[in-house]
C-alpha cells in the first residue's frame, strides 16, 4: 500500500507483552488485569534501531514500563502496531493509573497506526489459511523470518507463563536469565516482523509469489 510511504519519519514499530494474574499480586491491580511487563521497539530512520524494556524484578512493572515507552517513542512519527486495540487499551489504562504520565501516553496513542487492517486489504497468501495473525502473515510475506526458529517462547501465552515463572521466588538465577533471553528474542521478532511487513505493504520489498 503506497499510502504508507507518506506516514512520516522516523517510524516506530511497537509491541507489548502482558501478564494477567487471576489473583493480583500488586497493590492497585485487579484480577485478570493485563499488566505490561515488556515492550520491543524498532525505529526506522536513517538506519534501523532497536530498544526494549523487560522487568523481571517481581515488582509491579507498570510505571517503569510507562516511563520507558514514553522515552523510547519520541514525539513525532507514526507508531505502528499489529491489532491496535490491544496496545491502545494498555496505554489508556496506564494513563488512568498514572495521570502525570497521561500526556506522554496519549501522544503515543494519537500516533498509532494499525498494520492489521492494512494487511487485510493489501495482502493474502494461501498459506495463511484465512488467518490474519501476524504469525500467519509473516512467513507468507517474509519467508526469511519465522517464529518456529525461536528457542522456548513462540507466542504470547508462552510469554505470560514464562514471566510468571521468572518472577517466582523459587526460580533459579540461571533459569531466570534463560527466560530473559527468550522473552527478549520473542518480542524483538514481533517488532522486526512489523518492520518487514511494512516494507512489503508499502512496496519497499516484494512478497513471494503465491
Amino acid at each position: 500500500m503506497k499510502a504508507l510511504r507518506g506516514c512520516g519519519s522516523p517510524a516506530y514499530f511497537l509491541d507489548f507483552e502482558t501478564c494477567n494474574m487471576p489473583v493480583p499480586i500488586w497493590a492497585g491491580t485487579r484480577p485478570y488485569q493485563q499488566i505490561p511487563f515488556q515492550f520491543s521497539l524498532h525505529k526506522v530512520a536513517d538506519s534501523l534501531e532497536h530498544s526494549h524494556f523487560l522487568d523481571l524484578s517481581g515488582q509491579d512493572p507498570s510505571r517503569s514500563f510507562a516511563e520507558a515507552v514514553i522515552g523510547a517513542c519520541g514525539k513525532r512519527g507514526p507508531v505502528f502496531v499489529y491489532n491496535a486495540s490491544f496496545e491502545k487499551r494498555i496505554l489508556q489504562e496506564l494513563a488512568g493509573r498514572f495521570p502525570d504520565l497521561a500526556p506522554g501516553l496519549d501522544a503515543i496513542i494519537a500516533h498509532v497506526i494499525d498494520l492489521l487492517p492494512i494487511a487485510e486489504k493489501c495482502f493474502y497468501h494461501p498459506s495463511q489459511c484465512g488467518s490474519w495473525s501476524i504469525k500467519s502473515v509473516l512467513p507468507a510475506a517474509v519467508p526469511k523470518l519465522s517464529y518456529e526458529e525461536l528457542d522456548g517462547i513462540k507466542d504470547g501465552g508462552m510469554a505470560m507463563s514464562a514471566f510468571a515463572e521468572a518472577i517466582h521466588p523459587d526460580t533459579s538465577p540461571e533459569r531466570k536469565e534463560e527466560i530473559r533471553t527468550q522473552l527478549l528474542a520473542y518480542c524483538c521478532l514481533d517488532t522486526l516482523a512489523m518492520v518487514e511487513l511494512w516494507k512489503v505493504f508499502s512496496g519497499r520489498n516484494q512478497p513471494p509469489l503465491a
